[in-house]
């Protein structure tokens, strides 16, 4: 791979990792609920999700979805339920009030549940794994690929979707003295978890 084709893969992934959907929103949603430090923590669990996204591609597991209709649909249900799972349990979660930035709910939350969350959101959508099947080839032979050539481009996607991850996190860190009083964190919690709904009801009546 040139270096021009190096760029291009950078420009590609970052545009990719920055697009809307459940992931980036969690990594908002964290931001605004925990504070930047721990919400770029768990962006962790993203990262980790992605990279196994990257071995079941190269093992053709990608492949394999993109070819089986009910594979994908059972992968794509099971993700499905779980966005909406994660929706209804945000919204039915208590409005705990931020306090000059320094909420119990973020102070009592731990980094691993937020790594986890991180994970399962990520691999709860199988289009995800079609797309980085789709990308590979495009820049590696993905018959015979070079482990070196291997582990730059997921050392690359790591790095990249770390950043852009992170960004959102940070960003949205910004407003958490939004959630001064209690009624703004019922309103949080309620758009929080209509959003992951909507994202897993979305997700479920998709097609490829």
């Amino acid at each position: 791979m040139s270096l021009n084709e190096y760029l291009i893969f950078i420009v590609i992934t970052f545009t990719f990792m920055l697009s809307p959907g459940p992931a980036t929103f969690n990594c908002m949603n964290n931001g605004i609920r925990y504070g930047a430090r721990k919400s770029v923590l768990g962006v962790l669990g993203n990262v980790a999700a992605f990279q196994l996204l990257i071995v079941l591609s190269v093992i053709g597991l990608g492949a394999i979805l993109a070819a089986s209709e009910i594979a994908f649909q059972v992968i794509k249900v099971i993700g499905a339920i779980y966005l909406v799972y994660l929706g209804v349990k945000i919204w039915l979660s208590p409005a705990v009030v931020n306090v000059e930035g320094n909420s119990k709910n973020g102070a009592d939350v731990k980094t691993l549940w937020l790594c986890k969350r991180a994970f399962l959101v990520t691999m709860s959508n199988p289009k995800a794994l079609i797309y980085i099947s789709a990308l590979l080839p495009q820049f590696i032979n993905i018959d015979r690929p070079s482990l070196e050539h291997l582990l730059l481009i997921a050392l690359t996607i790591g790095v990249v979707q770390f950043v852009a991850f992170s960004l959102y996190a940070i960003l949205s860190s910004r407003a958490r003295y939004w959630l001064s009083n209690k009624r703004n964190c019922q309103l949080f919690n309620r758009a929080s978890g209509l959003t992951f709904m909507g994202f897993g009801v979305s997700l479920g009546l998709s097609g490829r």
